[in-house]
């Protein structure tokens, strides 16, 4: 039980760990890791069900999106410009960290695709408080047509308040 707490401490702390990307624009208290993570596996559960996958695999793509960035507790948000110069051994720390094994090879397109798309729906909001960071939402590449509509129908919206 030791490794299980040390384990949830560590994913605890992404709770703490700030997407650096928006840091550089100004934004200055921009969404965690953890607050990412979640709306990325939300995102990864509808694009499975709107491309008609089972239950199944819906929740499997969900659980992924949660746990896609869990290596950023020990590496941090590294964003563009310091991945230029700052490489992760990511296998290394997946073999570290990850004690179950696996197989997400079937719904990665899904947890791909949310990731853009949650990256993007936080630069819309965004946009709202900083003009720059509109563009974190531009020329984003997805794989499912599911993934492109919701995109699409994203960018079609002049504000992101639609309760106004």
């Amino acid at each position: 039980m030791e490794d299980t707490v040390k384990f949830l401490h560590e994913v605890g702390s992404l709770k703490l760990t700030p997407r650096s990307g928006w840091l550089k624009i100004g934004i200055e208290n921009p969404e965690s890791v953890a607050e990412h993570s979640f709306r990325t596996a939300i995102i990864a559960f509808l694009l499975a069900e709107k491309s008609g996958e089972g239950l199944e695999r819906c929740l499997k793509a969900a659980f992924y999106g949660l746990i896609h960035d869990l290596h950023e507790s020990r590496t941090t948000d590294l964003h563009k410009i310091a991945k230029r110069y700052v490489k992760v051994d990511e296998e290394k720390l997946e073999n570290e960290m990850m004690k179950f094994q696996i197989d997400f090879s079937d719904v990665e397109k899904y947890v791909e695709d949310a990731d853009m798309l949650e990256l993007a729906f936080q630069a819309v909001e965004y946009s709202v408080m900083n003009k720059y960071a509109i563009e974190f939402a531009k020329n984003v590449e997805l794989k499912t047509e599911v993934g492109k509509k919701i995109y699409e129908s994203l960018m079609s919206r002049k504000d992101p308040r639609w309760w106004r």
